[in-house]
C-alpha cells in the first residue's frame, strides 16, 4: 500500500510538472509575448508576421519633405493602410526629421507592453543563424548578410526563417542573455582605426556629441568617465539602434536615453533645423553612440548579458567589396551579381527571381547552378566572371 501511495504521488507531481510546462509553452508561444517593430518611413516590401509589426516613423509629418524628398499621396496612403503609425497615444512623431527611428522607439516604449520587445528597420535585421544561406559580406569595419530588397517581396518568410528570426529561435537566447543586438562597427581611415568619437567628428557635428556628454556628466556623473573612455576606445559602436530585449531593460534604457536627448534637443534644435537633411538626423546618430555607452556600461557594472549578431541588409544599391569573389549572371529575366560563398554556393544581390544556389564549373568554362527554390540552369562564359544563360 505504501508503494502504491508513493507511485501515485510521483505520478501526480509528474503530471503537474507536465501541465505547468504545457501552460508555460502556450503562454510564450501562443500569446503576444514577443513583438519586434519594423520601422518604415517609405513604401518597401512589407515585413509582417506573428512577431513582426511594421510601424511608420514620422506619420504625423509624412507629407513634409524628408531626405528622400516629398512623398506622393499614394505612397502615404500605402503606409497608412499597411501598418501602424508612431502618431498615436504618447508620441513624438513630429520630431522624426531629426530623430528618425527614435520616434518609433519612443512610441514602443510608451504604448506597448509585450514582455520581450525589439526594433528593426524595414531592410535591416539581426541574423541569429550562423549557417544562413544568404551571403556574408565582410568589410574591415563590419560584416553582414546581404540580399536584394526585391527578395523581400517573394522571399520574406523564407528569409526570416533563414536568419532564425522566429519566436522559437529568439526566445531561448534569453535563458542566457538579456539583450540581442548587432555587432559593432569599427571604422578606419587610411587603414588606421578610428574611435567612435573620431568617426562622429568626421561624419557629423562633433559639438552635438560633446553636449550630450556634458548632460551625462551632469545627470549621471558615475557614467561620465566610462562614456568618454568608450567613445575614445577602439571597440567601435553599435549601429542602427536595433535590438531585442526584455521589457524592463527597454524601459530603463529609454528613460535614460530621452533624459539626455530631450534637453539636448531644446538646446540645439534651432541650429539642427537649419542644417541639411542628413545632419538634421543628429539625434538618431547620437542615439547609436548613447546606445553603445549605456549597454556597455550595464554589461561592465551591472552584469547585463549581451549577445552580438551580424546584421542582415536588404538593398538594391549594394555592390560587393573590392576583390570579393563574385559571379555576374545574365539572363532574359535579370542581370545580377551573385557572391561566391563557401561550399560552392552563390547568392544573388538584387534580382527578384532567384536567391541562392549550388554551383559547379563544367568543361569549356560552363557553369551549372542548382537553385535552392527549384530548377537547374546552365551558363556559358563571356568574360572575366560574367556568364550568360544558355538557350
Amino acid at each position: 500500500m505504501t508503494n502504491s501511495k508513493y507511485i501515485f504521488s510521483i505520478t501526480i507531481v509528474f503530471a503537474v510538472f507536465i501541465l505547468l510546462g504545457a501552460i508555460y509553452t502556450l503562454f510564450i508561444y501562443k500569446t503576444d509575448y514577443l513583438n519586434i517593430y519594423v520601422v518604415y518611413y517609405k513604401p518597401a516590401p512589407l515585413i509582417k508576421t506573428n512577431i513582426f509589426t511594421p510601424i511608420q516613423g514620422g506619420r504625423k509629418i509624412a507629407a513634409t519633405p524628408s531626405r528622400q524628398g516629398t512623398f506622393k499621396e499614394e505612397e502615404i496612403t500605402w503606409l497608412k493602410n499597411n501598418m501602424i503609425g508612431d502618431d498615436t497615444g504618447d508620441n513624438i512623431s513630429e520630431l522624426n526629421r531629426s530623430f528618425a527611428e527614435i520616434t518609433a522607439l519612443y512610441w514602443i516604449w510608451k504604448n506597448t507592453t509585450a514582455p520581450f520587445v525589439g526594433m528593426f528597420h524595414y531592410r535591416r535585421f539581426l541574423c541569429i543563424n550562423n549557417n544562413a544561406h544568404y551571403p556574408m559580406v565582410e568589410f574591415p569595419s563590419m560584416r553582414f548578410r546581404h540580399l536584394g530588397l526585391n527578395h523581400l517581396k517573394g522571399f520574406a518568410k523564407e528569409f526570416l526563417h533563414d536568419l532564425e528570426m522566429e519566436k522559437k529561435y529568439i526566445l531561448p537566447w534569453f535563458a542566457t542573455h538579456d539583450i540581442l543586438l548587432s555587432e559593432p562597427i569599427n571604422l578606419t581611415k587610411d587603414e588606421e582605426p578610428l574611435t567612435a568619437y573620431q568617426q562622429y567628428a568626421k561624419e557629423h557635428v562633433i559639438s552635438d556629441l560633446d553636449k550630450a556628454l556634458e548632460i551625462i556628466k551632469q545627470k549621471y556623473p558615475e557614467m561620465y568617465d566610462f562614456a568618454v573612455e568608450t567613445l575614445n576606445g577602439n571597440e567601435g559602436f553599435y549601429p542602427t539602434n536595433m535590438f531585442i530585449t526584455r521589457r524592463e531593460i527597454l524601459n530603463d534604457y529609454a528613460t535614460w536615453l530621452f533624459s539626455i536627448l530631450f534637453p539636448l534637443y531644446e538646446e540645439i534644435k534651432d541650429e539642427v533645423n537649419a542644417r541639411d537633411t542628413e545632419q538634421k538626423l543628429a539625434f538618431a546618430y547620437l542615439a547609436e553612440r548613447l546606445f553603445t555607452i549605456y549597454f556597455r556600461y550595464q554589461a561592465k557594472h551591472r552584469g547585463l548579458r549581451i549577445k552580438e549578431f551580424p546584421f542582415a541588409l536588404a538593398s538594391n544599391f549594394f555592390t560587393p567589396p573590392e576583390n570579393a569573389p563574385f559571379i555576374t549572371l545574365k539572363t532574359p529575366r535579370f542581370e545580377d551579381i551573385f557572391i561566391d560563398q563557401k561550399d560552392g554556393r552563390i547568392c544573388s544581390f538584387n534580382n527578384e527571381y532567384r536567391n541562392c544556389g549550388k554551383f559547379e564549373f563544367l568543361p569549356q568554362n560552363r557553369l551549372k547552378i542548382r537553385w535552392d527554390n527549384g530548377g537547374t540552369e546552365y551558363f556559358s562564359h563571356l568574360q572575366n566572371n560574367e556568364f550568360i544563360l544558355e538557350n
